[in-house]
């Protein structure tokens, strides 16, 4: 019996394609912080507070986006590791980074309009969340980023060995090509 080595060859490469498509795990990590709980439930915190704000101030709930998640944490990582080396009205936090942030969220998550809300606070009986959320509404910028109107967010927090805690929210919505190509697959 003559067997083909071409259709063997073409079924080796479409399973080395279907492969190389799959999602990389390694992308989707998010590394722990220093403080007893771990970041996802510090930033899981931040969102829901931040949402619960929103809903009482009579904006939408936001979606959380893993891709801005990552960039979110990247930035807390960074401002933790060069503490010292910036302030800003007397904070030890930066928006240095932040077009890259944009740049990476157009082009590799088709988001538009992005913004970005940075804090570093010591907090009190393992509430990160509302010594961030505290800082960010009494800062009128800060505010119009948390009420207005994106569709998705990202937040990273990091909480240093001495109970420093830096975080970083991004705020975006899906571009207009997105939301399109979106509505004509799903009929909304």
């Amino acid at each position: 019996m003559k067997t083909h080595l071409y259709p063997h060859l073409l079924s080796i490469a479409c399973a080395g394609a279907f492969v190389s498509c799959a999602s990389n795990p390694a992308l989707t990590k998010v590394p722990v912080s220093v403080s007893s709980q771990s970041e996802s439930s510090h930033a899981a915190q931040v969102f829901q507070a931040v949402n619960a704000y929103r809903l009482s101030q009579g904006a939408k709930q936001l979606q959380r986006h893993a891709g801005l998640d990552r960039l979110a944490q990247k930035h807390c990582e960074y401002l933790r590791q060069n503490r010292g080396s910036f302030s800003i009205y007397g904070q030890n936090v930066s928006h240095v980074g932040f077009d890259g942030r944009a740049l990476v969220a157009r082009e590799r998550f088709h988001m538009e309009n992005i913004s970005e809300n940075v804090a570093s606070s010591y907090h009190a009986k393992g509430a990160p969340a509302t010594a961030v959320t505290g800082l960010w509404k009494g800062s009128s910028d800060h505010h119009k980023n948390m009420v207005d109107d994106w569709t998705h967010t990202g937040v990273g927090v990091v909480v240093d060995a001495d109970g420093r805690v830096f975080a970083t929210q991004l705020f975006s919505t899906v571009s207009y090509m997105q939301r399109t190509t979106h509505a004509r697959f799903t009929g909304f």
